[in-house]
């Protein structure tokens, strides 16, 4: 298997663990998508504290957004 098939794998949430493998794939190799002061960021909210989580959260959110024009 390819880093390339893992990936796509990852993503899709086809491989049997649980999540771990999609998680931690979103969270270690996906840098933060928004810039400081985006409001779209969770890690901005009052509600939410900065975690791992939240940070994973926040990049699935924008995985599965609309790409900004």
């Amino acid at each position: 298997m390819t880093n390339k098939e893992y990936l796509i794998l990852a993503l899709n949430d086809e491989i049997d663990d649980g999540g771990a493998a999609r998680e931690a794939f979103i969270h270690y190799n996906i840098a933060c998508p928004y810039t400081l002061g985006d409001e779209r960021a969770l890690c901005r909210s009052r509600t939410r504290r900065m975690s791992r989580e939240t940070c994973v959260q926040c990049k699935e959110a924008w995985l599965n957004a609309q790409m900004d024009e």
